[in-house]
């Protein structure tokens, strides 16, 4: 949440601008497009993992305990945290997918051993969606009307993938050989995973439709492919083995694979999820090693990018891991750790893209030593918009907004500068006397944001003289 720190190291740097009319913008960079949330230490040891977030900004995942032993699952809702409660008490839980009913699916164990596939109700209540008549289920994903898919023992050996109805299980079966599993399910019915086949030890991507499981084949002399989600247009997201035996990231539209793979920023990919406009995250293997791993981001016009580069200026992660699902507002949830943080303490993140509805201009006249103006325009009239700065870039959520919005600022722990008043114009401008020191600080990133209207503006980096 906002730090509404008015501390005066805010003379500082922290003041900002403005001579009224006048209209040059800021010197220096604007920062990446999104911001980065860390969601914190959930559990109490410090390690925690998203696995999807639906359209509501709802995010699910699962966290090791205080104990550093016991696996819970989690549910966050604005920077809100409440745990998902296990079929028994004291067994864990892992929560896999949510709806845009905040339903959601994954697995409880009800003895030593032994899991379940399970639906948490809205209300919290868990529900026991049983087996294929053998030991052990997992729900893997779950659509907007409640069917669930997953996996499950068989009563004598090997699995199937099945699908889950108002309780009714449906046995989706295999390609040929014992030993299919799902990943995605859409509002279609269509449902995705992987399967093996009669020949070859390797595993097949399929789509179940219409009662029929179909194999999706794989890239050209490649031996291997799995589909990870499918959106409601029909499109899936997976990976197939390429001819150089390194993963490559596809796509299937119309059942014909492509690949998406950027060889010049990794030498691996896999493909997690998609959403409806066709954006896609995944995991990316930037150094065929996997001693040096990321996510990427693809938005069907460009090439796939480094999750990396879509951070703002001056941030402190030093990677980030497991880049997991995408919702339809291009949010991502992924997990990470700091530059120079314990080793495995990774953080659960919420990557938000910004949408700026107010323009910053300043400072001006950028030089330290001297009164210098910054302001906001595009503003409502009479609304009061907070100037805020920081020397890191992060992300911070600001109450009352919902960051689906595209409304979070781009810093970490905001200090704020001040506050004005927007005039009829929509123009809203602080002035404030920044100190000769202030030209030692370095790059000072600049954001500000009507909570009142939830608007917010570009990321403003400027380094003072």
């Amino acid at each position: 949440m906002i730090h509404l720190s008015t501390r005066r190291w805010a003379h500082f740097v922290a003041a900002l601008l403005g001579v009224a009319g006048h209209c040059s913008t800021a010197r220096g960079q604007e920062a990446a497009r999104y911001a980065i949330v860390d969601m914190g230490d959930i559990g109490g040891a410090g390690a925690n993992t998203p696995y999807a977030i639906n359209n509501n900004g709802v995010i699910v995942g699962s966290l090791l305990d205080a104990s550093n032993v016991d696996v819970r699952s989690f549910i966050w809702r604005n920077g809100v945290v409440e745990y998902l409660e296990p079929l028994v008490q004291g067994f864990d839980t892992r929560a896999n997918d949510i709806n845009d009913s905040d339903e959601v699916t994954g697995y409880s164990y009800i003895a030593l051993g032994v899991q379940h596939a399970v639906l948490w109700r809205a209300d919290g209540t868990v529900v026991d969606l049983g087996t294929l008549s053998g030991e052990d289920s997992i729900g893997h994903s779950i659509n907007d009307v409640g069917e669930v898919a997953g996996q499950s023992d068989l009563p004598d050996s090997g699995y199937h993938a099945f699908l889950w109805i108002d309780g009714q299980f449906t046995d989706l079966g295999d390609l040929g050989r014992q030993g299919s599993s799902t990943s995605a399910i859409n509002n279609s019915h269509q449902v995705v995973g992987g399967s093996f086949r009669d020949e070859g030890p390797a595993k097949r991507a399929f789509v179940w439709e219409s009662s029929e499981m179909v194999d999706l084949g794989t890239l050209p002399n490649g031996s291997q492919s799995e589909a990870e989600d499918i959106n409601d247009g029909g499109v899936i997201a997976g990976y197939a083995i390429h001819s150089s035996s390194l993963r490559h990231a596809v796509l299937w539209e119309d059942r014909v694979i492509r690949s998406i793979h950027n060889p010049s920023i990794g030498g691996q990919s896999e493909a997690y999820a998609i959403n409806e406009s066709g954006q896609v995250v995944g995991f990316l293997d930037v150094d065929r090693r996997f001693e040096h791993t990321s996510g990427f981001l693809y938005e069907g016009s460009g090439p796939m990018v480094n999750v990396m580069t879509l951070l703002p200026p001056g941030h402190t992660w030093r990677q980030l891991l497991n880049v997991a699902d995408i919702n339809d507002h291009g949010e991502i949830v992924a997990y990470g750790d700091h530059i120079g943080g314990s080793d495995y303490l990774y953080h659960a993140v919420l990557l938000t893209p910004i949408r700026p509805t107010l323009t910053l201009q300043g400072p001006q006249p950028g030089t330290a030593g001297t009164l210098n103006g910054i302001r906001a325009t595009g503003c409502t009239p009479g609304s009061r918009v907070h100037f805020f700065y920081s020397t890191t870039g992060g992300g911070t959520l600001v109450p009352g907004c919902n960051h689906t919005d595209g409304v979070t600022l781009q810093l970490e722990n905001p200090i704020r500068a001040g506050t004005a008043t927007a005039n009829a114009n929509g123009i809203a401008t602080l002035t404030r006397f920044i100190p000769r020191n202030a030209a030692n600080l370095g790059e000072v990133l600049i954001q500000a944001v009507d909570a009142d209207n939830c608007q917010i503006s570009q990321l403003v980096v400027h380094e003072f003289e």
